[in-house]
């Protein structure tokens, strides 16, 4: 299946959960994130911020600054780099015209990564060898580029495949998380 088909497919799904489900997606994906040695060992920790139908990173991110963890949260470039920023919880928050939300806060540059025990990503979906399917726009593959740091995907249960379309480009992730758990990659 193409890339734009299996993105169609993924994003049409995801519409169809209700907003409890995700609540509840999103309570279980941290609660198996927090449990992980990688995680709860963490002081500096990269995540994204969630947009409505993704799996939600809200119950993470707060459990994380909870525990003193500082979290590094992308921003979207005009080149399609990302930046990054730590998230202070008092910052005001926008959506850009993606609706993708970003904090307000000093720049981080894109090494800033090199500094994160772990780097959670967005994914529609993840494959058993590791292959991420994202949105298409390439931020992600770029970002991840050189990275040295676990890779973990958020997906819905349903969103973690046997196979998923990929290109030599693509940047495999180690783990991907779920509401049902944790899956490493072999």
């Amino acid at each position: 299946m193409p890339k734009t088909s299996a993105r169609a497919e993924l994003l049409a799904r995801r519409r169809l959960m209700t907003d409890a489900e995700r609540a509840d997606a999103a309570e279980a994906i941290a609660a198996h994130l927090l449990a992980t040695p990688l995680v709860a060992r963490a002081t500096r920790v990269a995540c994204y911020l969630s947009m409505p139908t993704e799996p939600g990173t809200g119950p993470l991110v707060s459990a994380l600054h909870e525990r003193g963890v500082e979290v590094l949260v992308p921003i979207s470039e005009a080149d399609h780099t990302l930046d990054w920023v730590a998230l202070d919880p008092s910052a005001p928050v926008t959506r850009t015209a993606l609706g993708i939300p970003e904090p307000e806060g000093p720049r981080l540059g894109a090494d800033a990564l090199a500094m994160c025990s772990v780097v959670i990503v967005p994914a529609l979906a993840v494959d058993h060898a590791g292959h991420r399917l994202g949105r298409g726009a390439g931020y992600y593959d770029r970002a991840l580029a050189g990275v040295t740091a676990p890779v973990c995907a958020v997906v819905f249960t349903h969103e973690l495949l046997a196979e998923v379309p990929h290109e030599p480009h693509d940047v495999r992730v180690q783990m991907a998380v779920t509401p049902a758990g944790l899956f490493r990659v072999p």
